[in-house]
């Protein structure tokens, strides 16, 4: 579904000398040829997918779990999380609409190995996190249903059949529906959410004070005496260091779930990816001030599209690690043991009056479920991207092909793990270190040199978002290598 106020005919044609395809941005909408306005919030769309895929597992449970272990001392994370994951998107999303080409295209050209990591990443992933999610999917029907508690023999069995019958549930929904729907949806689902949790937020009293100072005065995590005696079981792997940046790696997504974003900004058609401006040429952008003054307003969608974005997730994220540390952290309970993942977070809305138990299960129940829903779309279009550099078949097929596919492997491979493992926390660790942390890091490093070496002189990061993205991909790929390496070390010795 190509956005009504794309031109692709006029964004580009072929140069008279050059076979090559020069971009000619569209003429711009009424709405982006004055100054910023409230009415640009209309472009905030793909980005709601990009939410919703990420608040069930990344924000309501790993962030409340990181209230409950370090206290408020952990939200500079959520802060590097949200700020260092924002520049990365946008920086992938700025490229698309400038050269309407997907930056895995480009970063192809370097080695064609890239492709192939990245899929044997997303393969390798896609089941663990699937599975993952699914799985807590299915302790919230128990609970909410009351159909088995966690000491009875039967929970795992029921938790195992719920779980299946979301994913195959999500998988037809993904076949059938259009995009279009889809982004209706989870923006209904991201702004209900928003709303009751920043309620039980400031109900809750927290310390605010102690918050403002978690968030700008970064500290080294360390481990109560109380956790390790209380769940030395569950922690005595797992360094501080890993845990915490774990809660990064899931707060706001991964690799993974970018690469499938940016894939669907080309139902947007903002600035060039309307254009067909083919894989194996190099892209040239006409360098006349009309076209590059098109081509820098086109990049307002989506910058507003991803800062949204990423702004729901840093306010959701923060009340629930707020609520983490003011509820449960000085109760001493940390969500870690299977079957109570979601029930001690229940308190965030209880506290204000018991019945409200229902809406705290209608609520996580929509957030993992939106989660599910959006990831099948998101990882099929992420698949489609990965494969488009190295395939010219594929490149020539419309990606709901493709995606039919990637969703087979998806619930096969998820629905096997899930009737396999017994710890779900277990499932995301490696995910999260892997692909919601060091890969990122890489990646930014990998847009600066497309930037560098792709665009004009006008169209280049200027040096505030250059200087960004460079402390990102320093800061995200440091704490990814240095968990990393210790989670692989606990493993091994």
């Amino acid at each position: 579904m190509k956005s009504r106020e794309s031109n692709p005919a006029q964004a580009a044609r072929p140069d008279e000398v050059s076979s090559s395809p020069v971009v000619h941005y569209p003429e711009l909408p009424e709405t982006l040829t004055g100054r910023l306005n409230f009415r640009m919030l209309r472009y905030f769309g793909a980005g709601a997918i990009l939410a919703s895929v990420t608040i069930g597992s990344g924000e309501t449970l790993m962030a409340s779990r990181g209230g409950s272990i370090f206290g408020y001392s952990v939200l500079w994370a959520v802060l590097v999380a949200c700020a260092a994951k924002a520049v990365q998107v946008y920086t992938a999303a700025r490229h698309i609409t400038l050269t309407g080409r997907h930056p895995l295209e480009d970063w192809a050209r370097i080695s064609r190995w890239i492709p192939w990591l990245l899929i044997v990443l997303c393969l390798w992933c896609f089941p663990f996190l699937l599975s993952f999610l699914a799985l807590v999917l299915g302790e919230i029907i128990n609970e909410m249903f009351h159909i088995a508690t966690p000491d009875d023999p039967q929970f795992r069995f029921w938790t195992r059949v719920w779980a299946t019958g979301a994913a195959l549930l999500a998988i037809t929904l993904t076949l059938i529906q259009g995009y279009g729907m889809m982004e209706k949806i989870q923006t209904t689902v991201i702004g209900l959410l928003l709303l009751s949790i920043g309620i039980a937020t400031v109900v809750a009293k927290p310390d605010w004070l102690a918050a403002l100072e978690g968030t700008l005065v970064p500290t080294t995590p360390t481990y109560t005496p109380w956790l390790l005696e209380k769940y030395g079981d569950t922690f005595a792997e797992r360094t501080p260091w890993v845990e915490i940046t774990a809660i990064i790696g899931f707060i706001g997504g991964g690799t993974y779930d970018y690469l499938g974003y940016v894939g669907c900004l080309r139902e947007k058609a903002w600035g060039a990816v309307g254009c067909e401006v083919g894989s194996a040429a190099r892209v040239s952008i006409a360098e006349d001030e009309d076209n590059l003054f098109r081509g820098r307003r086109w990049l307002r969608p989506p910058c507003i599209d991803v800062n949204v974005s990423f702004l729901c997730v840093f306010v959701f994220s923060v009340c629930f690690v707020v609520l983490g540390a003011a509820i449960l952290h000085p109760q001493q309970i940390v969500p870690a043991k299977n079957g109570e993942l979601l029930t001690h977070q229940a308190q965030f809305l209880t506290q204000l009056h018991p019945a409200l138990l229902h809406v705290y299960q209608i609520g996580v129940f929509m957030a993992f479920w939106g989660t599910i829903y959006g990831a099948y779309e998101i990882y099929g279009r992420t698949m489609y991207e990965c494969l488009r550099p190295i395939s010219k078949r594929v490149r020539g097929l419309p990606q709901s092909q493709v995606r039919r596919y990637v969703l087979a492997y998806c619930g096969l491979a998820g629905i096997t793990l899930t009737w396999l493992t017994d710890n779900p926390i277990k499932l995301i660790t490696f995910p999260a270190l892997l692909g919601g942390v060091l890969t990122c890091g890489l990646w930014c490093f990998g847009m600066v040199w497309l930037d560098r070496k792709l665009l004009p002189n006008a169209l280049k990061m200027r040096l505030p978002l250059l200087l960004a993205t460079l402390a990102s991909g320093a800061l995200l790929t440091g704490l990814g290598g240095k968990a990393f390496w210790d989670y692989v070390r606990s493993l091994l010795f």
